[in-house]
């Protein structure tokens, strides 16, 4: 074995990644928190954060206890909720760029059984769950944040009840947190046929 170059991945190369993913992650004294101070600044300076939360975003070991905080658009509670839901678009969700695409199925979609309890205190909430925030995004400094309340994506890749968009979904907020003009929230399309000229503002 070797050991993980925590270094040169958080420190020396981090400005060159895209996009850093966080899954279900629960701290474990592996990353100093001097990293997550570095992650914190890389997504103001222009990078792109995901976290798919699972049990410890809810508890001391949660991301939320470290510098990368300050980027989050979502406080923890310290509670989850167990139990069956449907994940649901908000008002904004049928309208984002990211998500509007999903709706027309979305009274197919499959369950879920856990959300982790958290406080939208910045950004848009897309996706719902009993009124509880679900899937939020946010623009911070000149980078982006998601964090997605759940770690039961996975029911819609196995198929339960149906399923539901789960590549699609994640595949969306990947690229509009890495700012794919076609995703961008305020675009003006244009196009020409003969001698009209149609503008679409969205």
């Amino acid at each position: 074995l070797i050991a993980f170059p925590t270094r040169e991945l958080f420190v020396e190369k981090l400005d060159g990644f895209d996009l850093i993913i966080f899954d279900q992650y629960e701290r474990r004294g592996v990353l100093p928190l001097a990293y997550f101070d570095n992650m914190a600044r890389f997504v103001d300076r222009g990078g792109a954060l995901l976290i798919a939360a699972g049990p410890p975003f809810a508890g001391p070991a949660s991301l939320f206890n470290t510098p990368l905080a300050s980027v989050l658009p979502v406080r923890p509670t310290g509670e989850i909720d167990i139990g069956r839901f449907v994940p649901k678009l908000t008002r904004l969700g049928l309208a984002h760029a990211v998500t509007a695409p999903l709706a027309a199925q979305a009274a197919d979609w499959g369950s879920w059984q856990r959300l982790i309890e958290a406080d939208a205190r910045a950004g848009e909430v897309l996706m719902e769950a009993n009124g509880k925030p679900l899937l939020v995004l946010d623009r911070v400094g000149e980078g982006r944040t998601a964090v997605l309340l759940s770690d039961q994506l996975w029911l819609w890749a196995r198929g339960h009840e149906g399923g539901g968009p789960y590549a699609e979904l994640v595949r969306r907020t990947a690229h509009w947190l890495m700012k794919e003009p076609e995703l961008e929230e305020e675009r003006l399309d244009l196009t020409a046929d003969g001698t009209t000229l149609t503008a679409r503002l969205r």
